[in-house]
């Protein structure tokens, strides 16, 4: 086969599952992450992977937000590679690799800096979306604007301010800061009426927010006001993986520090087709021998304020 009809049946096994492949596949056997069309603008809940090496041309894709996940492999090997055609392939491989260093490092500074501007912050009473919430701030800073570039419609690149910010910070597991999850007090059409965003280029994967100083319990979940929400009900020290996908990686890394510890994986119940947060959470929680812990209905924030009906 070759390598535009290795794409073409990569996108073709995509669509099958329900997944709208990116305009341009990259065949570099690197992680990447897209936006899929029909998701809310900004968010890049899709992931593939696609290698050429090996007996058969083969991959995954990803849904993170439906939990569609598949695995791929060619009909027919490829055409073997010309020496030139490798190494090409191979510098393909580093560069993209390289670029993505370079962006999470740009990424770095901007959080570092950001994280600096803002105040400090101590009472729930402080920001609308504590208040909807129901938690104290723990730990979280207030910034007076955030500023991003965004494309409007028409596909130009327009500047977006929004004020009175609150910032997550999320860290790895030496607890470098790598990014921030900016919260806003109302939901921001620009974005897809989302009332979150990350730093663009920013890390995601690995990283996490902590509640808590160490417990012998510690609870693994997505978001933030989840996270708060069982912190303040149990006095476990919580880590915020900040989205489904991320719950296993986060759990692998926190029981290979803490080996010893009783992990506990607080799902999402998500109610919708294939329920990702219960899904991704019952990997996570079987992948380190963890207890699954599932929210009655949408996330437990939500349970615990009423906002979500049984």
């Amino acid at each position: 086969m070759q390598t535009h009809e290795i794409i073409d049946a990569f996108k073709a096994a995509m669509l099958e599952n329900g997944i709208e492949p990116p305009p341009r596949i990259i065949a570099d056997g690197v992680l990447h992450r897209f936006h899929i069309v029909g998701h809310k603008s900004g968010s890049l809940n899709g992931a593939y992977k696609l290698h050429l090496e090996g007996a058969k041309p083969a991959g995954y894709f990803e849904d993170f937000k439906a939990g569609t996940k598949a695995t791929w492999k060619a009909d027919a090997p490829a055409k073997p590679l010309t020496n030139e055609e490798r190494q090409a392939h191979e510098r393909r491989k580093l560069q993209t690799e390289a670029d993505r260093a370079a962006k999470h490092e740009r990424a770095v500074e901007v959080a570092r800096r950001l994280w600096d501007q803002a105040k400090p912050i101590d009472t729930g009473e402080q920001h609308p979306y504590l208040i909807r919430k129901q938690v104290n701030p723990h730990g979280l800073r207030l910034l007076p604007v955030w500023q991003k570039r965004i494309k409007d419609d028409a596909g130009q690149w327009q500047s977006l301010t929004v004020k009175n910010v609150l910032l997550v910070p999320l860290v790895d597991i030496k607890n470098r800061l790598w990014n921030l999850q900016a919260i806003f007090s109302d939901k921001v059409p620009a974005l897809g009426d989302r009332d979150k965003d990350f730093l663009s280029g920013g890390k995601l994967g690995g990283l996490f927010h902590c509640i808590g100083q160490p417990t012998p319990e510690r609870i693994i979940c997505e978001g933030w006001a989840t996270g708060a929400t069982m912190y303040e009900a149990t006095g476990y020290q919580t880590f915020c993986a900040m989205s489904a996908g991320n719950l296993r990686g986060v759990a692998e890394l926190i029981r290979k520090h803490r080996p010893d510890a009783k992990l506990i994986i607080c799902a999402d119940n998500d109610q919708t087709p294939g329920n990702p947060g219960v899904k991704y959470a019952t990997e996570a929680a079987r992948a380190v021998g963890g207890l699954l812990c599932v929210s009655p209905v949408g996330d437990f924030n939500d349970f615990a304020t009423g906002k979500a009906a049984l």
